[in-house]
């Protein structure tokens, strides 16, 4: 599961082969394996260790082998019942009676999610505010009442054609110039004419007015 290679790029060189080492366990397992030392140097004792968080956890069945060219070394990993669902920690390597020392990690166990959460890739979109019900429905009003206004305001611009502005024009000219002829009249009548003759001018003068209003085209 795990190779150590001394002495292969000097004297005392300490190389691992997997880093780190993962074993996966539940509380209560147990599991063993063999790492294996490789020595390409001179006949030597290697010595093995853990750190602090591992010294429950990891069990080497010979701690300080002599190494002539190979050697393996049986490891037993185990979580106590009721222990941590997840430990890691560090196995030293140490050659040359102290002068020099390595190490890799090892991982014991499930991770547990609290401590490493997976990340998760969100969609930008998910971040934009969604459109709640009631600002759709506001908007609703708003596009229907602006429809309608619409076409009010089409129809009655339809309507306004320029006959219809012409008769309007030409009836109030009317009205002001039959005003001021009823006035002239009236003024008139009390100087020169009677009641009557004054009478029968105003409702010959009404009669040509509504005649103008019927018979001119561009009142038609």
């Amino acid at each position: 599961m795990q190779q150590v290679h001394i002495n292969r790029l000097g004297v005392n060189s300490i190389e691992f082969e997997t880093d780190p080492v993962e074993v996966p366990l539940s509380p209560g397992g147990e599991r063993s394996f063999e790492m294996v030392v490789i020595n390409y140097g001179s006949p030597t004792h290697v010595h093995l260790s853990t750190s602090e968080s591992l010294k429950d956890n990891v069990t080497f069945l010979e701690n300080n082998p002599y190494v002539r060219h190979e050697e393996y070394i049986p490891v037993i990993v185990r979580i106590p019942a009721g222990g941590r669902l997840f430990t890691k920690g560090e196995v030293f390597i140490t050659v040359g009676y102290g002068s020099k020392k390595e190490s890799f990690t090892i991982k014991i166990g499930i991770p547990d999610p609290e401590e490493f959460p997976v990340e998760v890739d969100v969609d930008e979109q998910l971040s934009k505010p969604s459109v709640t019900s009631g600002s759709r429905v506001t908007r609703d009003w708003d596009a229907q009442f602006h429809e309608v206004s619409a076409h009010l305001f089409k129809g009655f611009y339809d309507a306004m054609t320029l006959k219809l502005v012409f008769f309007i024009v030409g009836v109030c000219i009317l009205t002001i110039v039959f005003y001021l002829f009823a006035k002239m009249i009236i003024l008139v009548s009390f100087e020169t004419l009677s009641f009557y003759p004054a009478i029968a001018l105003s409702i010959l003068f009404t009669a040509l007015i509504a005649y103008l209003l019927v018979k001119l085209p561009i009142l038609k």
